[in-house]
């Protein structure tokens, strides 16, 4: 079997996924990647989007990739943000998937980055997650909007870390990268 390394910020969004005291990391991480496949099947656009890798996808930001980030940095500053505000948070939620293509200059005279923010935006007023009467250049939560970010924190908080560093090869003190006989571990 491989071995993975994963940052804390990704152990904490894959123990959304698992049942305490029953799934180990494989099985949380199978079931984190099934519902990623059973979203994109039903949820996919006419052309397929290639999943983005570090500096290897076309110009375009999708605008899937910025809707729950642009509503978590609006949240996170207590309902409604400015424009302003909510631009540079953004764009470091989302900084992996950005390319410098990202930042050239289309017909409507912004980049694709802002263009991709904008619509994004738009569909989530139209959707009755954003409010569309607050002041001009503030974006703001709906109840609706706020009723569903927290619902996502509610479902990823749990105790999944504590019931991997039960287990005898996790923790600080792991044997889990040593070499073990047999196949080497291959780091990914």
């Amino acid at each position: 079997m491989p071995t993975i390394r994963i940052s804390d910020e990704s152990m904490q969004r894959l123990k959304a996924w698992a049942e305490p005291l029953v799934d180990s990391a494989d099985s949380a991480l199978a079931k984190a990647l099934d519902a990623a496949e059973r979203y994109r099947e039903t949820h996919a656009p006419t052309a397929t989007v290639p999943v983005p890798r570090s500096g290897d996808h076309a110009p375009g930001l999708p605008e899937e990739t910025v809707r729950e980030p642009l509503m978590d940095v609006i949240y996170e500053r207590g309902g409604s943000a400015s424009g302003r505000e909510v631009y540079p948070a953004l764009r470091e939620r989302v900084k992996r998937y950005v390319t410098p293509g990202d930042f050239d200059r289309i017909s409507a005279g912004d980049d694709r980055w802002r263009s991709t923010v904008k619509s994004a935006r738009e569909d989530l007023v139209q959707e009755g997650y954003l409010r569309d009467d607050s002041p001009r250049g503030v974006w703001a939560l709906s109840d609706a909007g706020v009723a569903l970010v927290e619902s996502r924190r509610v479902a990823s908080s749990g105790s999944f870390v504590d019931h991997l560093l039960s287990f005898p090869d996790v923790g600080d003190d792991s044997d889990f990268d040593q070499p073990r006989s047999g196949p080497r571990p291959v780091d990914l």
